[in-house]
């Protein structure tokens, strides 16, 4: 990596600097346990129903929201992942990269999908939020990483300059609205959970470790 001509980093959280292994779980498998006990149904319908639930707003905001899904499932869902908290972890490279950047001195912001309740509870969890500089989440600028309105709102909250910027995303559809924007320095983190093993992009260069970028 030529850290010479960045000035600015831009870091995904799930999946980028936390396990995605735990929202895996949570989603497929520890919601629609509590969902089924709820409605009295076997898990596998549950989880069947749940996952139709899930496409059918896949993309929009909705899709991270927990409040909404809170109201849609008729449960307490911030309170269901804050009490699985202990299976959220960083990946075992992302504390010595986040000190890597600091001893660089570059800014470094969190850039993510995910729900306000969600961001708190995981950065409560790991600790990693004093190795930034900001967060961004998709309802500060109100769509998903996807669409490119969120970089430009991003852009205009954090001050970066595109041509200069570096974004370490595991989830290509972010990284190409990121490209369509003008973020010149796009790296796709291809292990995003130790569960499953590496996807490698099609479109950009791919890591499975952050040690690859500290050189």
């Amino acid at each position: 990596m030529n850290w010479t001509v960045i000035e600015t980093v831009l870091l995904d959280m799930d999946g980028t600097l936390l396990d995605r292994a735990f929202d895996d779980h949570f989603y497929v498998e520890a919601l629609p346990e509590r969902y089924a006990a709820a409605r009295g149904m076997t898990v596998d319908k549950a989880r069947e129903r749940l996952v139709s639930l899930y496409r059918s707003v896949e993309g929009q905001l909705h899709w991270t929201d927990l409040d909404y899904w809170s109201r849609q499932l008729e449960l307490d869902v911030p309170a269901i992942k804050d009490a699985l908290r202990h299976g959220i972890a960083p990946h075992p490279d992302s504390l010595e990269f986040l000190v890597f950047l600091r001893k660089r001195k570059l800014p470094v912001h969190l850039v993510t999908n995910a729900h306000p309740k969600t961001l708190a509870i995981k950065m409560e969890k790991t600790g990693l939020d004093v190795h930034l500089d900001r967060m961004v989440t998709a309802f500060d600028v109100g769509c998903l990483k996807c669409e490119i309105d969120y970089w430009v709102k991003s852009e205009a909250i954090l001050g970066f300059d595109p041509a200069t910027t570096l974004l370490v995303d595991d989830d290509e559809t972010a990284l190409v609205s990121a490209d369509a924007h003008g973020i010149r320095h796009l790296v796709h983190r291809s292990k995003s959970s130790s569960a499953l093993p590496p996807q490698a992009s099609t479109k950009y260069r791919s890591i499975e470790s952050f040690h690859a970028l500290m050189k």
